[in-house]
Formats: C-alpha cells, sequence, structure tokens
C-alpha cells in the first residue's frame, strides 16, 4: 500500500519521509549527512515503540526498534547501503504525536520523564503539606476546632508554594517559558486558582471529619491531600505550565 510522502530536495538527492513525520524531517535534514543510498531511522525505547504502534504512526520500515522514516529517492528502501539514526527530542515527539492526539495529550506523552518529576514534586508537596499543617495544629490545639481549618490552610498554602518552586526550578526548567517576574507571577496566580478545589477539599474534611466522626486532624488532612492530588495534577501541568506551551509547539508549524 502506498503512503502519502513529504520530500525534501538537496544538491544530491531527493530526502522522503512518510508524510506524518514532515516536520521531523524538515527540522532534523541539516544536521544530517545525506548521501543518495542511505536511509533516516530513530532507535526507540520500549515506550516510544508501543505509543507508535497504538497510534498507528506509519514508517516505511520497523525493524528491532527502529523506525525507519525516510529515505533517499534514488532506489528503494531495501538498497539502502546504511541506515543514519537521528535521535529525537521532546519538540519533534510532540509533532509526531500531533498528527494523531490533541496537543493536551500529545504534549505529557512526548515528554514521560517531565511527568513523572511532576509526579515526585506533587508527591514530596503531600508530605510537606502534612507537616506543616501537623506543626500548626499544635500550635493552636487549645483554640479547639478553629485550629483545624487554620492549620489545614497553611498545610496548603506552604506545599502550593513548595512545588510552585520545584516545577519553575527543576521540572520545567530548560522549557521555551517565559523567566521574566511578570511571567512568573502569573503562572503562580494560575497554580493557586487552580488548587482552589483541592483547598476547600482539606479545609472540609480537616474541619468536619474530626466533628463527625471523630477522626484523627492528621489523617482528615491527608484524606483531603489526596482527593485534591489528581485533580491539581492535570489542571496544574496542563493550564499553568503546559497552554503556551502547546500554543507554541503548534505556532512552529504543527497543524
Amino acid at each position: 500500500m502506498e503512503v502519502s510522502e513529504h520530500c525534501i530536495s538537496s544538491e544530491r538527492s531527493a530526502v522522503c519521509s512518510v508524510s506524518e513525520w514532515g516536520e521531523v524531517l524538515s527540522s532534523k535534514i541539516n544536521s544530517v549527512v545525506v548521501p543518495s543510498n542511505i536511509c533516516i531511522g530513530t532507535k526507540l525505547s520500549l515506550y516510544r515503540l508501543i505509543l507508535l504502534r497504538i497510534l498507528k504512526l506509519s514508517s516505511y520500515k520497523l525493524k528491532n526498534r527502529i523506525a525507519i522514516w525516510a529515505v533517499t529517492r534514488s532506489g528503494l528502501i531495501s538498497d539502502c547501503a546504511e541506515v543514519v539514526i537521528v535521535d529525537l527530542n521532546e519538540k519533534d515527539w510532540f509533532q509526531l504525536y500531533s498528527k494523531k492526539l490533541p496537543g493536551i495529550l500529545a504534549l505529557p506523552l512526548s515528554e514521560p520523564l517531565r511527568v513523572l518529576i511532576f509526579t515526585l514534586v506533587g508527591a514530596s508537596g503531600i508530605f510537606v503539606n502534612l507537616l506543616c499543617a501537623l506543626a500548626t495544629y499544635n500550635l493552636l490545639f487549645n483554640f479547639g476546632y478553629i485550629a483545624n481549618p487554620v492549620a489545614s490552610t497553611a498545610g496548603f498554602e506552604t506545599s502550593v508554594l513548595w512545588n510552585f518552586t520545584l516545577h519553575e526550578k527543576i521540572t520545567f526548567r530548560g522549557t521555551s517559558l517565559n523567566r521574566s517576574l511578570k511571567s512568573v507571577l502569573i503562572r503562580l496566580v494560575k497554580y493557586h486558582f487552580v488548587s482552589i478545589g483541592s483547598w476547600v477539599t482539606q479545609v472540609t474534611l480537616a474541619t468536619m471529619l474530626p466533628i463527625l466522626l471523630h477522626t484523627p486532624f492528621w489523617l482528615a488532612q491527608l484524606t483531603g491531600i489526596l482527593l485534591g492530588f489528581i485533580v491539581n495534577f492535570i489542571f496544574g501541568y496542563i493550564y499553568t505550565w503546559s497552554k503556551n506551551r502547546i500554543m507554541q509547539n503548534y505556532q512552529r508549524g504543527v497543524k
């Protein structure tokens, strides 16, 4: 079965790729010496291989975890004297996955390590939240149940600032995010905005569970933290740090 192709002419020959790999070819061709009888491919990790199959992304040939996605047009793919292996970066994978998925899904799939770091930072925030809330609760214990919402809020705000700082300095280091003070403050406001639901859940459970069920404060606080974790993860990653990056990638030519 014939596949649609994207071709670029060079001084020595035309180099063509499966159309889905067209933007990748355009971004990589200048860094590859292209004689008249070579193929261009990428060595796939197991993760990338599985995604390639699930998304049904085409290539000329897939063998031994090497996807051959470009070839010079001087002969057949079987005539290739050599396969040049080209590494792809996160932007390349985003361009590729965007052929099959909306950007909001393509971006996290293109950067699994960043998603893992984002999750680990969020998990560390759980402990920061709980420790700060317990410390504040112990200080305010003599004030009765009023200590619960105050301590819960203190834990929440501390964990938000903790997570935000680590995401800015570690998780999204090396990305195209604007690092001006204004942009950082806007992201901080956004992060607080998407965390409102988590804060309401935490304070409500930390206050009501001890009253209604005589639950220890730490357990009520932890329950509220865990319930808000998933929502915080989804909206924090997408809305606070990734929405602009998705738009920037599309503006570079991903349609």
